[in-house]
């Protein structure tokens, strides 16, 4: 009885030696691929899941001061004293300059509403599913989320700029817009890169309406007008080397005889006297 309670006992500790063996290798299996994966996502997957950080916040951060610019211009009523205009003797416009005080106002309240902005969307967290750094569109939906957040770095640049662009004949279109560009710091778990949210709002359009012309020239060169038939003929460029391009088509001038074409046959068909001049001649 005792030689058989030994033998039970001696089983007893061969199987707890055995499962703690296999309980560590399976513990040192469970650490392997943890290092493997974590070695896997910082090497392959790190770089696409910054640029779709990136992405994101650059979209939010895009949304969120364009939200905040339109309803604070919205709110601040009509700009008619924004453009100064310059007008000649007779009250045409011949020029126009920004509103030195308007422009400044609209700047630094738009610098405001842009640093505000930054700095509550700095409580705001997104994520992006791992699955969409794979590529694939069956798992870009799948996997766990990394978590985003964006942070407001360096200084917030506005400026008020305008541009032209011809709305017709006599028509020229000004429009007034604000150039935002803010620096910020794209923030992912053990990682931070920084990124430039560049956007421009319009804030104003105006369009400049000038003189009627006597007359202009369409695509293909011909005068339109009141007065078109006055207007002075274009003359064809010449080619490189003062040779003037061969339209195909040569058209006599006045008191020229053009041969028919049974006179060109003719001519054509005459033979040269080819005989050489003797010597009495």
């Amino acid at each position: 009885m005792a030689f058989k309670r030994g033998r039970w006992r001696t089983q007893r500790q061969k199987t707890g030696g055995q499962r703690k063996k296999w309980i560590l290798i399976v513990l040192l299996v469970i650490v392997i691929v943890t290092i493997q994966s974590i070695s896997y996502v910082e090497r392959n997957l790190k770089p696409p899941i910054m640029h779709l950080a990136k992405i994101r916040v650059k979209q939010l951060g895009t949304e969120a001061i364009n939200k905040a610019i339109t309803s604070q211009i919205s709110a601040a009523g009509p700009s008619n004293e924004l453009i100064d205009w310059k007008t000649d003797a007779e009250g045409k416009i011949s020029g126009f300059m920004l509103n030195y005080n308007e422009h400044m106002r609209i700047t630094s309240s738009a610098l405001s509403v842009v640093q505000t902005t930054l700095q509550e969307m700095e409580t705001i967290e997104d994520h992006v599913p791992v699955g969409q750094a794979l590529g694939s569109p069956l798992l870009s939906s799948f996997g766990p989320k990394v978590p985003i957040r964006i942070e407001p770095q360096g200084a917030v640049k506005v400026d008020l700029n305008t541009r032209q662009q011809n709305a017709g004949i006599n028509m020229i279109l000004v429009e007034v817009y604000i150039h935002i560009v803010a620096e910020v710091a794209v923030v992912v778990p053990l990682d931070m890169e920084p990124e430039v949210v560049d956007t421009e709002i319009p804030i104003s359009y105006l369009l400049v309406v000038g003189d009627v012309p006597m007359y202009y020239y369409d695509g293909k060169g011909n005068p339109v007008g009141e007065n078109g038939a006055n207007a002075p003929s274009i003359a064809i460029p010449s080619l490189p080397g003062g040779t003037v391009p061969n339209t195909g088509v040569t058209t006599p001038d006045a008191g020229t005889t053009v041969p028919s074409e049974e006179e060109e046959s003719e001519l054509y068909m005459e033979e040269p006297d080819l005989s050489l001049p003797t010597g009495n001649e």
